[in-house]
This record gives C-alpha cells, structure tokens and sequence, in this order.
C-alpha cells in the first residue's frame, strides 16, 4: 500500500470498493450520476480509524473515520459528487482526492441529527486546494475519535481550529459575512439604479453602514485566525 497519509500500519485497509456499491445506491438526478460514473476513475479504501486500530479512545460522536482514496479522471469533478457517498455512509468520511499528479484532501463537516445516530446532517464541505501529491499531509491530533476528526476539519479547511464550537464559530462569522456582502452588493447596484438623489443618499449610508460591519466581521476572522495560530505554535 502507498500510505500516503503516513498513517499507522494498524489502521491500513488498501481495499478498492466498486463504484456501483455507491452510485447504485445514490437516489440521485441523472446529471449527478452521470458525473459519478465518468468523472471518477476509482475508489480505494485506504484506512480505518477506530479504538480498535489506533489507541485512542472512542468518541462520543465519532466512533470510525474511514479515509477513501478517490482517483479522477476529471479535476472538475462537483462537491456534491463526494456529498452524495458520504450520505450513504453511517461514519465520519475523510477524502483524499488524486488528478493526475495532483492531490487535495475533502472533508463533508456533519453531525448528527438523532440522538439514535441514524442520520447525519452535513453542515459545510472543507476541501485543500490542490497540490503536488507529495505534498498532501493530514495530522493525527488528539486522544479520542472526536478530537481527531475535529483536528481533520481544522486542518483541511484551513480554520487551524482543533474543536467543534470554534470551527462553528468561524464558519457562522463567514456566512454572516458573506450575507452582508451580497446584501451591499445588491444596495449598490439600487444606488446606481436610483434617480432620485435622496433616495440615493440612504441607500448609500445604508451600504456604508455594511461596509463597516463587513470590516468588523472581516477583523474578528482574522483576530480568531491569530488566537488560534498562537495556541497552536505557542
């Protein structure tokens, strides 16, 4: 096996799993389903984490993360592609996606939705951007499944966050963000719109207004950013 995370020998399962076990499944429209089967090359197996193969305790959310090496023929290949096999799965999913000579990890962020633990909701997609396949690298962070699938969504989407309330956090400031910036992008296109000029003065405070909290918002990101940074590199 090419260990390509550099993962315990103990968590290794190099198995390939048939696309047809996944997309057969999928209850999924004919455009998504066309792009699973001719986007996507093959679909490998490549590690399981669980007590069991690593010693780590259980978690109280995540009890595996398995890791499914997935190779493309088209580099393209749509988000939903990889959301719509990590429904079907009832575990905690880490992707590491190969074009060519390129690599980049993908991460479907969920929780789940039951207190039974039968369905989960995925909350946001994490992904890398891509890189020399060499270059891509995932830690092993943490004492317990659920520290270390925290420490994955961190680490893959950027955030550096190692615990599920701070990546939350960062990801509600980025959303609201990105609301407040359609929101005055669309009052900006009014004021040009507007012919009456006091009309166009309110809509102008209204924009400056966003302005400043996009920039407040835009400053607490980056304060979150540098706290976390200094925790991690002390």
């Amino acid at each position: 096996m090419d260990n390509i995370l550099n993962f315990p020998t103990s968590t290794h399962v190099d198995r390939l799993v048939p696309k047809t076990a996944f997309y057969k499944h999928l209850e999924i429209n004919t455009r998504l389903k066309t792009r699973f089967v001719e986007d996507v090359e093959r679909i490998q197996w490549l590690y399981k984490l669980t007590p069991s193969t690593m010693n780590v305790d259980e978690g109280k959310a995540v009890h595996e993360i398995v890791v499914f090496l997935v190779t493309l023929k088209v580099k393209d290949t749509p988000d939903d592609v990889f959301l719509a096999i990590d429904r079907l799965m009832p575990r905690h999913v880490v992707f590491v996606l190969q074009y060519v000579n390129r690599g980049r990890l993908l991460l479907n962020y969920k929780e789940w939705t039951d207190v039974d633990k039968t369905r989960f909701n995925i909350l946001k997609t994490f992904h890398t951007e891509w890189m020399p396949q060499a270059n891509v690298k995932l830690k092993l962070i943490g004492s317990s499944l659920d520290n270390i699938y925290e420490a994955f969504a961190g680490q893959i989407s950027g955030f550096g966050t190692t615990n599920a309330t701070d990546t939350k956090q960062i990801m509600a400031l980025q959303d609201e963000l990105a609301r407040k910036r359609r929101v005055a992008e669309a009052l900006q296109k009014r004021v040009r719109n507007e012919r009456q000029f006091a009309k166009q003065m309110e809509l102008n405070n209204e924009v400056r207004a966003l302005k400043r909290d996009i920039a407040n918002l835009d400053e607490e990101l980056k304060n979150i950013g540098k706290q976390l940074r200094n925790k991690m590199y002390g």
